[in-house]
């Protein structure tokens, strides 16, 4: 089933589509007026607020803002309570996404149900059944339109996003002529996998803008998608239908963007809800299991704004905004515990430094550390209960201890050490995990950037973090995607086991040889600190970057664009292999072999 909703928001500024389910968006309201966003009154108002703000040349010449007609919503059936989700059947104990926070999965390109694995690849989506593990192989494709980008997997249910381009013709004002348009809208495809070797289709749901982020809570689906106004705008006929409001934050930005952030069961049950707003660029997304946050750079004062958004179950609802000084680099530089948000920022106004915030849920400040590593910048930062765990950077990697159980957070204890950390993970109660890199300084006082660099960190003394073991992998060519994208990294806190994804482009050092790609398997523990126990090298050696581990019972799957290393843990013993497809096969399957170790740093 493939049904459409054609909606205005402020009559033709943005066109919201859901397929299948009907929409429903919030009134106007003085709360959110006083709460720091304003509603606009009318369409003029909005094309003259969008003309005066039409500042970047670059995108002048790309068209126009999208008119759109109303129609009648056609509501998903209601008649009946939603449909249970089966948990997979056979499966066996298996690992999850490296989520941020409990209960808030991720959207990826790899899940995992203990008996399959649900991957997506730059033009399908492939089941493989991985269980028993010498007998792995592909059960079902299914090619996806457009560029794909993430998927969810809820019981029985696969929800894929992917992204196409939308063409549509045009009459600006004053002309005759009509004229192309060119935008991106993302597709969230709803598949049942009951039968994983025959997939069928049963829902899409359409949004203009491109993918941002997904997140799925207690089987809703909460997508974020982002549209640049394109530029001439030219001022738009009236549309009949609904005419929801569009908001927009009081203080000014140099560039606006639609954000629009719809929400749908994957079991069905109940309408699909969405709601749009027109905000600065380059948002980071934060989400915990009651509020999404918006944080972007206002970079003419030097502060991070950030947007509050309540989730309930009849969709997404505007809070509040508050503003810190400085730039929040990633998702986990925002962290919620009760009803106050913790931000760790970096101001680049003068002398860089760091500062921590603490927001009520108003989005007002009620305490704050700044003047963190002057000269440095945050290049991680984990918050662990009442905890900071923050790494700076600029040639020496100082390690943070911050106090937050009250509302002056304090330093508690420092560790430098060479090198620095991109991505913190916990490990048990008294310690952490970094991944990042090894540096040196050269005799001219610049640092040089080393190879990849595993740490165990002691944070149980917390005026004394320590280290407890490191272990350095290559070179400055040598690179794995978990330095910038944590669900690369694989973490298995019971076994002890860490598994990180490599690409190796000059594996001997002469800056001659074939690129590597593969993992490198080890076991880390306060007690015995890390102790590398096998390599996998996934083939071919040019195609086969391993993009996400999981595990499957006591096997772990490697998966690359091209193929599925399978391993037998503890011994690291080749266990199977799939071939996804590409050019090359992987290397002939060995079982009850040792997986090759090498010693590094």
């Amino acid at each position: 089933m493939d049904r459409w909703i054609f909606l205005p928001l402020i009559g033709a500024i943005l066109i919201i589509l859901v397929g299948g389910l009907a929409l429903v968006l919030p009134d106007a309201g003085e709360e959110i007026e006083e709460s720091g966003l304003r509603a606009f009154s009318s369409d003029d108002e909005v094309i003259v607020f969008l003309k005066e703000h039409a500042r970047d040349p670059s995108r002048e010449s790309t068209g126009q803002i999208m008119p759109g007609t109303a129609t009648e919503g056609v509501k998903a059936p209601t008649s009946a309570p939603p449909a249970p989700l089966a948990p997979g059947a056979g499966g066996v104990d298996h690992s999850s996404t490296n989520v941020q926070v409990a209960g808030v999965d991720e959207a990826d390109i790899v899940k995992n149900d203990g008996e399959f694995l649900y991957i997506l690849r730059e033009d399908e989506f492939v089941i493989v059944r991985a269980v028993p593990p010498d007998e792995a192989a592909v059960v079902g494709r299914t090619a996806v339109d457009g560029r794909p980008r993430a998927l969810f997997l809820e019981g029985d249910r696969l929800v894929v996003f992917t992204e196409e381009m939308q063409d549509d013709l045009v009459t600006p004002e004053g002309s005759v002529a009509p004229v192309p348009v060119h935008r991106t809208v993302t597709l969230a495809r709803i598949w049942s996998v009951e039968d994983p070797a025959n997939p069928h289709l049963i829902d899409t749901v359409t949004i203009t803008g491109t993918f941002q982020e997904a997140r799925l809570i207690d089987s809703e689906v909460w997508l974020m998608t982002v549209e640049h106004p394109q530029y001439p705008v030219y001022p738009l006929p009236e549309a009949g239908g609904i005419r929801p409001p569009m908001y927009t934050p009081p203080m000014p930005q140099r560039y606006y963007a639609f954000h629009t952030l719809a929400s749908f069961p994957v079991a069905g049950g109940r309408e699909a809800s969405a709601v749009s707003f027109l905000l600065g660029e380059g948002g980071t997304m934060y989400v915990s299991e009651k509020n999404l946050y918006i944080a972007y750079h206002d970079r003419p004062a030097g502060r991070s704004v950030i947007h509050r958004f309540a989730l309930t179950s009849g969709g997404a609802a505007y809070a509040a905004t508050g503003m810190v000084n400085g730039t929040v680099k990633n998702q986990f530089s925002m962290d919620e515990t009760g009803d106050t948000l913790r931000v760790a920022t970096t101001s680049f106004q003068g002398n860089s430094t760091s500062g921590v915030y603490l927001l009520d849920d108003r989005m007002e400040v009620r305490g704050a550390l700044e003047g963190i590593a002057p000269g440095e910048r945050i290049y991680a930062s984990r918050f662990i209960g009442d905890r900071l765990y923050l790494v700076t950077f600029r040639q020496i990697d100082p390690l943070f201890v911050i106090d937050l159980s009250g509302t002056k957070p304090a330093v508690l204890g420092a560790l430098k050490i060479p090198g620095y950390s991109e991505y913190l993970h916990p490990c048990g109660d008294h310690c952490l995990i970094g991944v990042g890199r090894e540096t040196t300084v050269n005799e001219w006082g610049g640092t040089v950037t080393g190879g990849l660099k595993v740490a165990l960190f002691d944070v149980g003394n917390v005026s004394a973090p320590a280290v407890i073991d490191t272990a350095v992998i290559g070179t400055g060519r040598t690179h794995s995607p978990a330095l910038d994208d944590h669900k690369a990294f694989f973490f298995d806190e019971r076994r002890g086991v860490l598994a990180l994804p490599v690409s190796d482009r000059d594996r001997d050092g002469t800056g001659y040889s074939t690129p590597w790609n593969g993992a490198y398997i080890f076991t880390v523990s306060e007690k015995d600190g890390i102790d590398h126990i096998g390599t996998v090298t996934h083939e071919p050696s040019w195609e086969g970057r391993v993009e996400r581990t999981v595990r499957f019972g006591e096997t772990l799957a490697t998966v690359s664009e091209q193929s599925i290393v399978l391993t037998a843990l503890p011994d690291c013993t080749r266990a199977g292999a799939v071939v996804l497809g590409g050019p090359t096969a992987p290397p002939p399957v060995q079982t009850g072999v040792p997986m090759p170790t090498e010693e590094i740093g």
